[in-house]
């Protein structure tokens, strides 16, 4: 039988190709049952007898492409067709103006909207023979007459050019322009001259330039005092007397490139290594005087110094050096203080254990590779109570299935045995590879039994049998359950697959499911026979529509995919 379609079939514009319409050789035919019962608008048949082919429309049957049977013609407002009226067979259509005959000159040269020949009404003072150019309105026209090109010329500084279509572009030239520096070095009480303003046009032109001339200082002042460079040299140079302006009239000596001796009226010299210096104050001097490094140092002799933290084991420093370690090993002054960053025996000593935050006070100055332990002063770090993460001081008690004895403050742990009621140590004795109705021990070490599932090497049952079982988890008791086959299958199918119907008379049926868009829907007849319809999906339903509601009941298969 032929295929069913109960819907409209969108080709998209692609061709039906070696296609036949249904053939009849009486038009009756077409409205028997067997060739799709009665007619509707626009169905098609070919009619063996005359070779034609017919269109239903109107409650009859047309022959389609047979040639025009009648024609008929009206004349328009400004043409004339012949014939004018209804004419059968071929037909050959006429047409011309209507507009009356005039006499072929100059003056008649429009069909106006009257149906007419005329010629359109100017201005008297004007007959559009030429353009008139006009520049700012300043009176200096020119008249560019048909023919004639306007040519526009730039000036100072401004560019003309024309575009294809006749844009007239004006612009302003680019400048170029070369920059150049100089440099100078005034000496004081000397003279320059900078440019202090830009004036502008309206335009952005610059049109002056204001030029002030600066004059440097002849002296150059420092803070509150003043240096008279001129009484020796330029500046700073060599060796000078300055005098300092303040009460008194103090006056000091400035050393800047000559190597001195420090003296009490020297504000600095430079030692023969470069480096300047001040003179160093009397030891425990409280005075406003400058102090220096040695001042500074002395001072805070046998005061506790943060030096870094170091490993206990290697005496290697954090940062570089070794404290305990070999004869390079740093000096070490009263003061130094050094913090335990990794555990381990203070100079390879086991009596003296050091732990991380554990720290060594130098007690005795000693020499690079001289130091020893006694040089130290060992602090140990608090220890708080232990956490589960936190090394500390605690004790161990006993609880369930553990077992704690103590002797001379050692704690010893051990496990008990499990019972029915308190749970300890099991072993599992089964040997690996052993089998328990599909239970395995797959290994055992370090206390655990590894133990999974395998049903190798089971007794095989007849899978067709309703005794037959499978194990299923029951998640609204969780527990572990027993399934027949069949009521598996049946769940498994019924997870799925849905169905549904079109009712009888009626023109779609919809699905409700949770398969999302990937399924496939198939859609049978009563009889059993596959019938086309037109199907939409979403993630939740799957819908069928037909154009042409049925006298039986269309079932809905839906299959989830993936």
């Amino acid at each position: 039988m032929a295929i069913n379609y109960l819907n409209n079939v969108d080709f998209n514009r692609n061709e039906l190709q070696n296609a036949q319409l249904i053939k009849s050789q009486v038009e009756n035919q077409p409205n028997d049952a067997a060739v799709g019962g009665t007619p509707v608008e626009g169905q098609l048949y070919f009619n063996t007898t005359s070779d034609v082919l017919k269109i239903y429309g109107g409650g009859t049957w047309s022959e389609v492409g047979g040639g025009v049977e009648t024609l008929t013609t009206t004349d328009g407002t400004y043409i004339d067709l012949t014939p004018n009226s209804a004419t059968a067979g071929a037909v050959t259509v006429t047409a011309d103006l209507s507009a009356v005959d005039g006499t072929a000159v100059a003056a008649t040269r429009f069909l106006s909207k009257d149906n007419t020949w005329d010629v359109p009404a100017f201005p008297a003072s004007d007959n559009y023979d030429y353009w008139v150019l006009d520049a700012d309105g300043n009176g200096a026209t020119a008249n560019i007459g048909s023919g004639d090109t306007a040519d526009f010329v730039g000036g100072l500084k401004i560019g003309t050019n024309s575009t294809v279509g006749g844009t007239l572009n004006i612009t302003h030239d680019l400048q170029t322009q070369t920059d150049s520096t100089s440099t100078a070095s005034p000496a004081a009480g000397a003279t320059f001259t900078v440019v202090d303003s830009v004036t502008r046009d309206t335009t952005g032109h610059a049109t002056g330039l204001n030029v002030k001339t600066i004059t440097l200082p002849t002296a150059t002042t420092v803070g509150n005092g003043q240096i008279d460079g001129r009484t020796s040299g330029l500046g700073l140079s060599g060796s000078m007397d300055a005098t300092a302006n303040q009460s008194g009239n103090t006056t000091f000596t400035v050393a800047s490139n000559a190597t001195t001796a420090a003296t009490a009226s020297t504000l600095m010299y430079r030692d023969s290594s470069g480096y300047s210096n001040v003179v160093t104050p009397a030891s425990g001097d409280s005075s406003t005087k400058i102090a220096t490094t040695a001042f500074v140092q002395a001072s805070v002799t046998g005061l506790l110094e943060f030096k870094g933290g170091f490993n206990a084991s290697t005496g290697a420093i954090v940062g570089g050096g070794n404290l305990t370690t070999g004869a390079t090993r740093v000096a070490v002054e009263v003061g130094d203080y050094y913090v335990v960053t990794v555990d381990g025996d203070f100079f390879g000593s086991t009596a003296t254990p050091l732990t991380v935050g554990d720290s060594v006070i130098v007690q005795t100055a000693a020499a690079a590779g001289a130091s020893v332990e006694g040089d130290f002063i060992i602090v140990q770090s608090d220890t708080d109570l232990a956490t589960a993460s936190t090394v500390g001081l605690g004790n161990v008690a006993p609880g369930d299935a553990i077992d704690v004895s103590y002797a001379s403050g050692t704690a010893t742990v051990s496990v008990e045995d499990s019972t029915s009621t308190n749970p300890g140590a099991l072993t599992v004795g089964v040997s690996s590879g052993t089998f328990y109705d599909g239970l395995i021990i797959s290994s055992y070490a370090n206390a655990i039994a590894t133990i999974g599932l395998n049903i190798d090497g089971l007794a095989n049952v007849n899978t067709t049998s309703s005794s037959s079982k499978v194990a299923v988890y029951d998640e609204a008791t969780d527990k572990n359950k027993s399934m027949e086959l069949d009521n598996f299958f049946k769940l498994a199918s019924s997870s799925i697959s849905k169905t549904g119907t079109i009712a009888a008379g009626s023109l779609s049926g919809t699905v409700t499911h949770d398969f999302g868009i990937n399924t496939i829907v198939q859609t049978i007849d009563s009889s059993g026979n596959t019938v086309y319809c037109e199907v939409s999906r979403t993630s939740t339903t799957s819908v069928a529509t037909i154009s042409v509601a049925q006298a039986t009941a269309i079932t809905i298969l839906v299959q989830k995919i993936g």
